[in-house]
């Protein structure tokens, strides 16, 4: 059909190029319902150490032809990116921007250790996106402003010079990247506050961060003029049912502990643009949005598989970004673009990633979701708008409206067979054999007609 693209992946069978025939309509549609929902702001991964450094083992031809792959108009197009200020579980090893004991003047604050991995990483980026919009967060503090000194476990020492100085840690941080050339636009007060890990982590009560959010953090960018957004983040928890046999999650974890603890105090709320989510945090995302509309929700790390990269993950992905779309997001993050092959951390989890790099060969091989998130990435623009729809597809499917018109169709089928795909749009009505276990993207020029 005129005017519509197909593109199609499948396990090892990667973005081939189907024509939309003259297929008769089936009773499982997927329908517009005229309203439209959130703007969407972009796609992006994280810059961590340990990416670059697989990366450093390829071609210098290959490595560059991968970051176009990824920030180029013609790959992923992706135009956002994470960033650790200090070291996260994806380090080459631990450290932080300042850890002098008690330098709460953060004379000894620098960023000479970014300037070795992180920052070669994103200005490599930037040479296809020169747009890159980026937002930071801490994984740890200084361990000397921790009630454990050691960048794993412990929390925040609640004093009033640890806190002033740790509100004016992020401010030094945003305007060293921004002499660097690097501007980062947002920053989430902390890595997963509900984890106490074995890499680099700190817990945070939900009126402790309330606290510092509108007694120092809020007040220390407001003084600095750089117009930086705070953002709620990045919120990890519940993982389970309150008190599950063996596994329960602390109460603390739930939404009147902590989102709502902070975003009902209206002095700290004042200071925040949204609210960041990652992997059990997606179980407060209802109420969050629910109470609170006027905060905008961005999902800020895609959770992670096991160093496999097999196709499965990438269709239970698929559906994690259906379940954050709906809920409001507007960007959606990767984790790793890159890893040696096997996706080891540091601290010993396999994990997957966008693209592996074998140790002894250097050889780069694209893994199945990086052609997930180009099946998103590559067509919807900035600006683009979620749109609602009905019928038997819209738990497989979503819509989008690029700010030219343009309709992006995204359509995942983790069947064991094909089913037919009816989409009702007026004039630019189709239907479409979905094949089993196949991820699909339809382009529709024109707009609704």
């Amino acid at each position: 059909m005129d005017g519509i693209l197909h593109i199609v992946s499948k396990d090892k069978d990667y973005w081939k190029n189907r024509k939309v025939g003259n297929i008769t309509a089936g009773e499982d549609t997927l329908e517009l319902t005229g309203g439209k929902k959130q703007e969407i702001l972009g796609f992006g991964g994280c810059f961590n150490e340990l990416g670059w450094a697989a990366l450093l083992k390829t071609e210098p031809s290959v490595r560059e032809n991968f970051i176009r792959e990824l920030y180029g108009k013609e790959g992923c197009a992706f135009n956002m990116g994470r960033v650790p200020i200090g070291a996260n579980d994806f380090s080459l090893e631990w450290y932080s921007c300042d850890e002098t004991d008690g330098d709460y003047e953060l004379k000894d604050f620098n960023v000479e250790r970014d300037k070795e991995y992180t920052v070669p990483y994103i200005r490599e980026a930037q040479k296809y996106c020169p747009e890159l919009e980026l937002f930071a967060s801490p994984w740890s503090p200084p361990t000397w402003m921790k009630t454990k000194k050691v960048y794993n476990y412990g929390r925040i020492r609640m004093e009033e010079k640890v806190l002033d100085a740790y509100a004016r840690y992020f401010v030094k941080f945003v305007e060293a990247y921004k002499e660097l050339g690097i501007p980062v636009s947002m920053v989430h007060v902390q890595n997963e506050p509900m984890a106490d890990q074995k890499f680099p982590s700190c817990l945070w009560h939900g009126s402790d961060m309330r606290d510092f959010i509108k007694g120092y953090l809020g007040p220390a960018f407001e003084k600095s003029g750089l117009g930086t957004q705070i953002w709620l983040g990045t919120i990890n928890g519940p993982f389970v049912d309150f008190r599950w046999p063996g596994y329960g999650a602390p109460y603390e974890e739930f939404y009147d502990q902590f989102a709502n603890t902070i975003l009902s105090d209206k002095e700290a709320r004042k200071y925040l643009t949204g609210v960041g989510v990652q992997w059990g945090g997606k179980h407060q995302l209802e109420q969050i949005e629910a109470s609170f509309p006027e905060m905008r929700v961005m999902q800020t790390e895609s959770e992670c598989g096991d160093g496999k990269n097999e196709w499965e993950q990438a269709e239970y992905i698929y559906f994690l970004m259906w379940y954050f779309f709906r809920h409001g997001a507007e960007a959606y993050t990767y984790w790793n673009m890159a890893l040696p092959e096997g996706g080891v951390s540091s601290w010993g989890w396999s994990q997957n990633s966008l693209a592996t790099v074998a140790e002894d060969t250097g050889e780069l091989t694209l893994q199945p979701e990086f052609y997930l998130m180009k099946h998103f990435s590559h067509f919807i623009k900035p600006g683009a708008r979620l749109l609602e729809t009905k019928g038997h597809w819209t738990a497989n499917a979503l819509v989008f409206e690029n700010p030219d018109g343009q309709l992006v169709v995204t359509v995942m089928n983790s069947m064991h067979q094909d089913r037919v795909f009816t989409f009702l749009c007026k004039e630019k009505s189709f239907s479409a054999v979905i094949e089993a276990h196949s991820m699909n993207t339809f382009v529709i020029d024109g707009g609704r007609g």
